[in-house]
Order: structure tokens, then C-alpha cells, then sequence
């Protein structure tokens, strides 16, 4: 098992306890705390679950770099807004 993946898999996931939880399992429904706990193992607990197909197709089928991008993008439209 690849390191970060057994460091994940004894973590906490931000789907434990979200109510989005069997939606997004069964609709391929991602949102930003998932992603974030995908590039880094961790996440923080405010974090947006609003989630969204583009986003899961950003984790599972395209490169962790296409998924950095994309969350880099979201936050400077968020930056933007303010």
C-alpha cells in the first residue's frame, strides 16, 4: 500500500459524518473538504461540502495536478469576491 494512502485510510474523512454521504456515493458527487483530504490526508472541519460532479471527476479521473488547478482556481474566485 502506497504511504499516503495508509496515512489517509487511518484518518478521519470528511464524509464520515456528512449527511451528503450515500448522495455522493451514489450520484459520483465530490465536494472541497474531500478533495482537500485526497491532495493533503487531512481537512479542515469548515470547509464547504457542496458537492459536485466536476469536482468528483477532477479526483478520480484526471491527475492530482488537474485537481490542484482547479481548487487553485476556486480559491482565487473566492479571493476575487471579498
Amino acid at each position: 500500500m502506497h504511504k499516503k494512502a495508509a496515512m489517509i485510510e487511518n484518518e478521519k474523512c470528511p464524509c464520515d459524518d456528512c449527511d451528503w454521504k450515500y448522495k455522493c456515493d451514489e450520484h459520483e458527487l465530490a465536494c472541497r473538504a474531500f478533495s482537500y483530504f485526497v491532495l493533503h490526508g487531512t481537512f479542515h472541519e469548515h470547509t464547504a461540502r457542496i458537492p459536485t460532479g466536476q469536482l468528483f471527476h477532477k479526483i478520480f479521473k484526471e491527475d492530482d495536478k488537474a485537481l490542484k488547478n482547479y481548487m487553485k482556481s476556486l480559491r482565487m474566485k473566492e479571493e476575487m469576491g471579498k
